[in-house]
């Protein structure tokens, strides 16, 4: 037996177990009507009754056929609202297998050899994390993941990818728009994990991150201006172990909750990040 008892998979209870109740429930209201009634009127008695006329029988006859109807009534309710909640929850279980058909084919997309049906991944990713707020961190995660795989951005070496660039600058802008104040689906309460993850350049102005953590550790910066300028870290912010081999992370005007933590001698930022003041 599940956990709700006599419950089905839908959650509600069958229903010739819900019309029962419902007429069992109904007979009772009647009867407490009936001696409340009774009460009220001062408890005749029905040794002293006299004998019924054709009107009272008449209002007899109306009193159960409105308590009949009345019945019947509740039960089209009950076979309503069964009808309605059943619908409802079939149609969050199709939602449900749409939304994972949509994630299973965005991540496939991501992982495709050309770029072009990588890019269209990216887009396809960011907008299931704005329709499937239940699963928005999850389709955030795949979005980081995906810049910290391997990454080689000399086109003259092994292990370049035509394309690669601007894929990876794509889904930095689009984490970017949904950090920014003017964001129509707001992303900035997660955590970006950016462990390690290699940035060739990149926009991420004006963002704000209120979650619990932005990791940079271990990135290295090989080429280009990642933008944070004016950006907003209520989170804690981790710079350590990044290598800055010809790239630069423009912080000035970042505003930090908490300084960042650089893992530096003296505390002071690599010489890769530009910064109004120390934090």
């Amino acid at each position: 037996m599940n956990r709700s008892g006599r419950r089905g998979e839908t959650g509600l209870w069958p229903f010739w177990a819900a019309l029962a109740a419902v007429i069992v429930i109904s007979v009772a209201v009647a009867a407490i009507a009936g001696l409340l009634l009774w009460f009220g009127l001062g408890r005749p008695s029905v040794a002293n009754r006299v004998p019924l006329t054709a009107g009272d029988l008449l209002d007899l006859t109306r009193i159960a056929l409105v308590v009949t109807g009345g019945i019947g009534g509740v039960v089209a309710l009950v076979v309503a609202y069964r009808r309605q909640r059943l619908h409802e929850r079939a149609e969050v279980r199709e939602n449900r297998k749409l939304f994972n058909e949509r994630f299973v084919a965005a991540s496939a997309q991501l992982g495709h050899e050309a770029a072009a049906v990588r890019l269209a991944g990216v887009y396809a990713m960011a907008g299931l994390a704005d329709d499937w707020p239940d699963q928005l961190h999850a389709c955030v995660d795949v979005l980081c993941a995906y810049l910290r795989l391997p990454y080689e951005p000399d086109r003259e070496a092994d292990g370049w990818k035509a394309g690669e660039r601007e894929v990876r600058l794509s889904i930095i802008r689009v984490i970017g728009d949904h950090l920014r104040p003017s964001a129509r689906a707001s992303w900035r309460d997660h955590n970006f994990d950016f462990t390690g993850a290699v940035f060739d350049g990149g926009d991420l102005d004006e963002a704000i991150f209120t979650g619990r953590r932005v990791s940079f550790a271990g990135a290295q910066f090989t080429g280009g201006v990642l933008r944070l300028e004016r950006a907003r870290f209520l989170a804690t912010v981790s710079f350590t172990d990044a290598r800055f081999t010809g790239g630069t992370v423009d912080l000035r005007g970042a505003d930090f909750a908490t300084p960042p933590d650089f893992d530096h001698p003296a505390d002071q930022p690599p010489a890769g990040l530009l910064l109004t003041e120390r934090p």
